[in-house]
């Protein structure tokens, strides 16, 4: 499994229709034992499962490992080692989450506690359209389904899984919470030509520009280079591919850009709201992009450093360094 995705190597993605359709067999098999679980028992379970990858794939983190050491460079071998598997049994809990969403029984709002809400409210009122700025992060799946299920309307850019089943029952997860998914095909863009990706890229974001502008909300990470277009800036000290369409889009449409973090607190939810990241239309929009990227990932590194057990991206960010 991946941060937003599930990760296929080139063997798996040639393999039989049978085998390739494993990951979605045993996504529903693991959905169906959630619903039936109370959410501890769940988590217990995932929380094994994590711990079973790591003890017979463990060369399937390394990314994991290596975005880690730039979090925290001076770390040793054992307490690295130690903060992988606690980052990982956190990310299985987000599959659980993303699994429970299904049930009828689940309540994503009671779970939530929002800070400094008025920063998100005040610039949806003023109607031009807001972009949510995250990452792969804490709960991310539990805050977005339930700002939804309380009412009101956030949409998500989301990468698109393989099989295409198990896509469908993910996005049907979250659509029964009220979630607008609006899918990028980023797999195909990476394996197509220029005007295939191009094509494929220009689908989602006419899709983002419409919802912007009518005044809606979508939700896009910054912190996974999907295409292979990122811009190189300064992440942690070492240039890294940031994937800074989000601001650009939110500058081109005029929307406002406002950074959500979730934390995962157990079983809680503790969103944090910062402030709107202004920026000025009328300044050269490349620099005004800049700018506003690299704020944001100063706050994104912040959350990171504190809770590096919460950030959740399984493919190294700083590929040009390689492994350490």
């Amino acid at each position: 499994m991946q941060a937003g995705g599930v990760a296929l190597t080139s063997r798996e993605l040639q393999a039989p229709g049978r085998d390739r359709m494993l990951p979605y067999y045993a996504y529903r098999g693991a959905e169906t034992l959630v619903g039936l679980l109370p959410q501890k028992v769940s988590y217990w379970l995932g929380d094994r499962a994590a711990d079973a990858l790591l003890a017979t794939v463990p060369s399937r983190f390394d990314g994991l490992r290596d975005n880690l050491r730039h979090v925290l460079p001076a770390i040793g071998h054992r307490p690295l080692e130690r903060l992988v598997r606690r980052n990982l049994r956190n990310l299985t809990h987000c599959w659980v989450d993303v699994m429970e969403m299904s049930s009828r029984r689940t309540d994503l709002p009671s779970r939530i506690h929002i800070d400094d809400l008025y920063h998100f409210t005040d610039a949806i009122a003023r109607g031009n359209g807001v972009v949510v700025a995250s990452m792969h992060f804490g709960s991310w799946e539990v805050g977005l389904a339930g700002w939804n299920k309380m009412g009101h309307k956030m949409a998500l850019l989301a990468e698109v899984l393989r099989p295409p089943q198990l896509f469908e029952r993910v996005v049907g997860a979250r659509r029964a919470q009220g979630v607008h998914i609006i899918p990028i095909d980023t797999q195909a863009m990476r394996e197509g030509d220029m005007q295939v990706a191009r094509r494929l890229g220009a689908n989602s974001m006419r899709e983002v520009y419409k919802v912007l502008r009518s005044g809606g909300v979508v939700a896009m990470a910054l912190d996974r280079d999907l295409v292979g277009n990122g811009e190189p800036l300064q992440f942690f000290g070492e240039p890294a591919p940031i994937p800074i369409g989000a601001v650009e889009i939110a500058i081109r449409s005029g929307a406002a850009v406002v950074p959500i973090l979730l934390f995962r607190d157990t079983y809680r939810v503790h969103a944090v709201v910062y402030p709107e990241i202004r920026y000025s239309p009328d300044q050269p929009r490349d620099a005004e992009v800049r700018k506003t990227a690299e704020v944001l990932l100063r706050i994104f590194e912040l959350a990171i450093r504190d809770h590096p057990e919460q950030w959740h991206v399984l493919d190294p960010i700083w590929t040009g360094t390689g492994a350490r």
